[in-house]
């Protein structure tokens, strides 16, 4: 179990070892639930464009795709 400290604000800063486990980045989005006796921090996927980004090669780039919809418009 890790500790953090509620900040004037209503911050708390994520344990490093924690972050690290949940490979939880600066700048990544959380869901905060409250159940009826704790506090649940879910990280959120990243969107699959972030993941999978330059992984499929020969496809349209973004330049070709947005000229292909500008023809279609």
């Amino acid at each position: 179990m890790a500790l953090a400290r509620v900040l004037a604000k209503g911050q708390i800063v994520i344990p490093k070892e924690i972050r690290d486990k949940m490979k939880i980045l600066p700048g990544d989005r959380v869901e905060v639930e409250a159940t009826e006796n704790s506090i649940v921090i879910f990280p959120l996927n990243k969107s699959y464009t972030n993941l999978y980004k330059g992984v499929v090669k020969g496809i349209l780039s973004l330049k070709e795709l947005e000229e292909l919809h500008a023809q279609k418009a």
